[in-house]
């Protein structure tokens, strides 16, 4: 098959039964990696070892990005194909009320997603919500965090830039670029035939419902899903929902990873009388 520039329009749609499978393999292919595989490697008594949380997202997300891949490459399109870019939405907003309209949903969802916060650690207290003893406190809303060395226990941090860079890069190629380009690039332009003008809406909440391994953090992801569905779909960027994405997930994590690396470097500045 040749690849396609259609128009969204002409996007394959797919019935309510296929979307509900293709948002209900990545939950179980998650639970299979936490609960089954991941479980046997987190002491007794203890915290899942960052190595796993590492190892659970890589492959979690990087077969949700390689099926993503290859479904489109099946309705004909290949990464360098011309048509690729308008399939996923790979544009930037065009026109300044675009991105004022961006600029809305950046500050609200970070607004929200604060104030989910207290939602997220009530929810988590519920029975049937609560996460396990062993669960990271990357992800555990009961979890008292202030600074990296909470999230990252078994790490020794100081100068260690290396894990900076392996933390951002499974994250950026992974976690975003993974659940972006396979459930707003590839499914929410084939939602259109079911939901209509709220296939957004839908998508964001189906990938919502999809994190039922960590389903505790429902109020929170809500507000992302629906904030990255709506950028990708009425605004029209897959990129900027890449970005945002990113800002709600991983910048905060690695300003606070890049001061905790950079310990080690102030205090052999000040020992030898160096301003900073």
């Amino acid at each position: 098959m040749a690849p396609k520039s259609a128009p969204s329009a002409k996007v394959p749609q797919d019935g309510p039964g296929r979307l509900l499978l293709m948002f209900a393999w990545p939950a179980a292919w998650f639970g299979i990696l936490i609960y089954v595989l991941g479980r046997q490697f987190i002491p007794e008594g203890g915290t899942t070892p960052t190595w796993v949380l590492l190892a659970v997202t890589a492959l979690g997300t990087g077969a949700e990005l390689v099926v993503g891949l290859v479904l489109l490459r099946r309705e004909g399109y290949t990464l360098r194909g011309k048509g690729l870019a308008d399939r996923i939405r790979w544009h930037w907003p065009k026109g300044w009320k675009a991105w004022a309209v961006a600029a809305i949903v950046l500050i609200l969802g970070m607004s929200l997603s604060m104030a989910a916060g207290p939602v997220n650690r009530a929810l988590a207290e519920i029975p049937g919500f609560t996460p396990p003893e062993w669960w990271s406190a990357a992800s555990d809303p009961r979890a008292k965090v202030t600074s990296a060395a909470d999230v990252f226990p078994d790490v020794e941090l100081e100068g260690n830039y290396g894990f900076v860079v392996l933390y951002v890069a499974i994250g950026l190629i992974f976690n975003i670029l993974g659940e972006e380009l396979y459930y707003r690039g590839y499914l929410l332009p084939r939602m259109r035939g079911v939901f209509g003008k709220w296939d957004w809406v839908a998508s964001g909440v189906l990938s919502t419902l999809k994190h039922v391994y960590q389903r505790w953090l429902y109020p929170g992801i809500l507000i992302g899903g629906l904030g990255f569905a709506f950028t990708a779909g009425p605004l029209g960027s897959l990129p900027l929902a890449m970005v945002f994405h990113w800002v709600g997930n991983s910048l905060f994590n690695t300003i606070f990873l890049i001061q905790a690396c950079g310990m080690s470097a102030r205090a052999w500045m000040r020992s030898r009388h160096v301003a900073l």
